[in-house]
């Protein structure tokens, strides 16, 4: 566990435990693929890998909170209160009193959440070691890494 309930309190989080523990273990995972599972394995973690996941859980709740408010694909997403505060003016017109909305689809926002976790990763993790001097987010392979991922033949493991 990368971020403890107690430090999540800390940090302002107010999911219960058991929620959190969830959503910590999918931030977990999507740092880990990022990062090459280059965190896994060590005593301590740094602060931003904290901070990473801290927000990586706001994110994710922002989302769900966003899709729940929406009806289906092609809804527009409107406040708890069913108003349109927020959402941008795509068209209006002042005669007739028409306006219309910017809608997005359930799909566009997942992706547009995702893109930002991602780079929530990068710009947290970027400039970010390991305890064996490794940069977390580094996209090459660092000499001795390719015994975690090949064997003796060179086959994937």
């Amino acid at each position: 566990m990368y971020l403890t309930y107690e430090e999540y309190k800390s940090f302002g989080g107010t999911l219960d435990e058991t929620a959190f523990n969830e959503m910590e273990f999918e931030a977990r995972n999507l740092i880990d693929w990022y990062t090459f599972n280059r965190l896994q394995n060590q005593d301590k973690y740094p602060e931003a890998v904290k901070r990473c996941i801290f927000k990586l859980i706001r994110l994710k709740l922002e989302q769900l909170q966003a899709l729940s408010i929406s009806d289906n694909d092609t809804s527009i997403f409107t406040s708890k209160s069913g108003t349109n505060s927020g959402i941008a003016i795509q068209s209006q017109s002042n005669d007739g009193v028409s306006v219309s909305y910017n809608t997005i689809s359930a799909a566009e926002a997942l992706e547009g959440t995702k893109s930002e976790m991602i780079n929530t990763i990068k710009n947290y993790l970027g400039g970010v070691y390991n305890k064996a001097g490794l940069k977390l987010t580094y996209r090459g392979m660092y000499p001795g890494e390719e015994a975690l991922y090949f064997d003796a033949n060179n086959e994937v493991i």
